[in-house]
């Protein structure tokens, strides 16, 4: 570029969504004891709230808000503005599913992010998805007495996950997002 031209940005690739969390069980399948039953705690408290991620499966970045109490267009919004917060000089792509909250006009007037939908009802697309079935591992077949606790135990889960970049991109690295990205780089 000459002078007084803009320098093109460098562009991050993240897919980004949001886990709900709360005081109702999460059981899943375990081993017993034959000719025995697993008897797994239950709980049936109806307090909530929700961890944004997005992950970025060519670099094995994230970024994650916790503890948000609501999944509507303006918690998208803030979760938005503070990860492109985190990349101030480089254009932020953001693959997110087609939920209602994330078809809001304000998404897409983010200075320096583009949003991208996935086809409706494709959430095996979607890397982030993979990361929250490894997060839900920790709270399995365990009771709190309140949200705090489990956010606990979330909170160590998504650092143990978020720390190691080389795992984050296994995990999250899809075939068809590792071979499209280094078509277009």
């Amino acid at each position: 570029p000459g002078e007084g031209e803009d320098q093109p940005l460098n562009s991050v690739l993240y897919f980004s969504d949001e886990m709900r969390y709360g005081l109702m069980s999460n059981v899943r399948r375990s081993w017993s004891k034959r000719r025995s039953r697993a008897v797994m705690p239950q709980q049936q408290m109806f307090a909530n709230r929700y961890l944004y991620s997005a992950v970025a499966p060519i670099s094995g970045a994230n970024f994650h808000l916790m503890g948000l109490s609501g999944m509507d267009g303006a918690t998208e919004l803030l979760f938005l503005q503070e990860l492109k917060k985190q990349h101030p000089n480089e254009h932020v792509i953001v693959v997110i599913d087609n939920a209602p909250c994330h078809r809001g006009k304000a998404l897409r007037e983010i200075p320096g992010l583009s949003v991208i939908h996935l086809p409706s009802y494709s959430p095996e697309l979607d890397p982030a998805e993979r990361f929250f079935g490894e997060v839900r591992k920790a709270t399995v077949c365990r009771t709190f007495d309140d949200l705090a606790a489990q956010e606990k135990l979330i909170v160590a889960r998504v650092k143990k996950l978020g720390d190691d970049a080389e795992g984050m991109k296994q995990l999250t690295g899809y075939s068809w997002i590792v071979e499209q990205c280094g078509v277009v780089s």
